[in-house]
């Protein structure tokens, strides 16, 4: 039959009947050169047998709905544990007496029970929600417990909000190093090109496996080990039969709203999440609310922070910081100097052309890493570039220095870029900093990096350096562009120390 008429099916049918057992198996996944159309599947909430051996996940049966459960017993009992010995340490030195001790160990594993720190993981949930939830509780709890102060007994409001924080210390770091992050099962549903882009973005996450893809209309571009379904009236049995934990319907998917609630309703039928895509790319989730006009249920993308205090808060402290990082290695700074001059004839920094913000151009302060030739010989090596398009990179480049290779592996070279810092030409963090000549081939999107001053580190760094590809590259910086807050920053800055001492991409 030809994809035409596969796509010609209904989308979805509109019979929601009671729950039942599914008899009829699941057909086998469509091979793209030849796809069998699927029987179109009423949207129900049928109860699917799990196979044996499928991990710690169940499926329940609860009046007309199937949803899948997390065990909680082991993470439990390690909170009741942990909950006790902090009671008999509050009695032990004299915190809490002894009958208030225990009445908050009892009461603490169920409220965080009620407050779903044991709910199974979310798509997008981080690794740390879990203990943030769990020192959030503790944080409420404890301002409970002082709120009573004026009715108790002068030191049991304290002692028990003391005890409270500690037991939500304890539960954070149990949620942090004591349990495992099971991978999360995806199905996605939408055309054949946009399901090709999610499935790659997906499989270069971490946490991420997509069991299933269901396609709008036969794909002649295979999927690889992917289980490929055509028609989306399908991708109700194919989350419950792969055991997914969401599905993903991505722009484009061509289902109507009415189509779409059904769809919630039976996929909630099998505890399976419902995740509609917006068509944002790199947009955090800060950047974002849902709200509700006219019926209608909209995402609202907020406008990137460009300019205003918290751009002037940011250049004042990392000036300061640039400034007294400069005096506090001046020592260092000299005896690079010195070790460059010693290894090969030049002057020990190199000055460099590079583009700032909104196309200005200013000099980049380096220590010299190549031989003083370096640039007169590059026309010379252009058939060896091992990088693609705008950049030009060579992993064993011949005009490197003896001394430069140290230097580029521990991104010492750079520190005279603080000087730039201090001038106010460059950021501590930001988007690479673009020679004159690449920003001369830049498209559309290239172009947006010099909307903010560029960086002596950056996403563009802590995530692979050399190693990443131009295209790569571009979409770090902007995302950093467009996502940029004070906590980001620090974020990188933590993550740079990391990317320093693996010398991961430097050369």
């Amino acid at each position: 039959m030809s994809a035409s008429a596969v796509t010609s099916a209904p989308s979805l049918t509109t019979t929601i009947p009671r729950p039942r057992e599914i008899d009829a198996p699941l057909p086998a996944a469509q091979t793209v050169a030849a796809p069998t159309p699927l029987a179109p599947v009423a949207l129900a909430a049928p109860v699917v047998p799990v196979p044996a051996g499928t991990g710690t996940d169940r499926l329940v049966v609860c009046g007309s709905s199937v949803s899948r459960r997390r065990a909680v017993g082991p993470a439990v009992a390690v909170d009741s544990a942990v909950a006790l010995a902090v009671a008999a340490a509050a009695v032990w030195f004299d915190v809490l007496p002894l009958e208030v001790s225990l009445a908050a160990a009892a009461v603490w594993p169920l409220a965080l029970l009620a407050a779903g720190h044991y709910r199974r993981a979310s798509l997008g949930e981080s690794g740390s929600r879990r203990a943030l939830r769990s020192l959030g509780l503790a944080a409420k709890a404890s301002v409970v417990a002082l709120a009573f102060s004026p009715w108790a007994s002068a030191h049991e409001p304290v002692g028990l909000a003391q005890v409270l924080l500690a037991l939500g210390a304890a539960a954070a770091v149990h949620s942090l190093l004591g349990a495992r992050r099971r991978r999360l099962r995806v199905v996605l549903a939408g055309r054949p090109r946009d399901v090709r882009e999610a499935v790659r973005e997906l499989q270069d996450a971490d946490g991420h496996d997509v069991v299933a893809v269901c396609l709008t209309s036969a794909s002649r571009t295979p999927f690889a080990d992917v289980p490929v379904h055509v028609g989306l009236h399908t991708s109700v049995e194919v989350a419950a039969r792969h055991q997914a934990d969401a599905l993903v319907v991505l722009p484009g998917a061509r289902l109507s709203s009415v189509e779409l609630r059904r769809l919630h309703w039976s996929l909630a039928g099998h505890g399976v999440e419902l995740c509609v895509g917006t068509g944002l790319l790199d947009l955090a989730p800060t950047r974002t609310n849902v709200f509700s006009t006219g019926g209608l249920t909209l995402v609202r993308a907020l406008p990137p922070s460009l300019r205003g205090p918290r751009r002037w808060v940011k250049a004042a402290v990392e000036q300061t910081f640039a400034a007294l990082g400069l005096l506090l290695l001046l020592p260092l700074l000299l005896a690079v100097g010195l070790l460059v001059r010693l290894d090969s004839a030049g002057p020990a920094l190199y000055r460099q052309q590079r583009v700032g913000r909104d196309g200005r151009l200013f000099t980049m302060y380096k220590f010299r890493s190549m031989t003083t030739s370096a640039d007169a010989e590059r026309t010379g090596l252009l058939d060896r570039n091992e990088s693609d398009a705008v950049l030009f990179k060579i992993q064993h480049d011949p005009r490197i220095t003896r001394v430069g290779k140290w230097l580029r592996r521990t991104s010492i070279d750079e520190m005279p870029q603080l000087w730039n810092v201090v001038r106010g030409e460059m950021s501590l963090v930001g988007p690479r900093p673009a020679l004159p000549q690449e920003v001369a081939q830049y498209g559309v999107d290239p172009q947006r990096r010099l909307v903010v001053k560029p960086g002596m580190t950056g996403l563009w760094q802590v995530s692979g350096r050399s190693d990443l590809t131009w295209d790569q590259s571009v979409r770090l910086d902007l995302r950093y562009v467009d996502n940029w807050s004070l906590r980001l920053d620090a974020l990188i800055l933590a993550r740079t120390v990391r990317a320093v001492l693996t010398s991961r991409g430097a050369y």
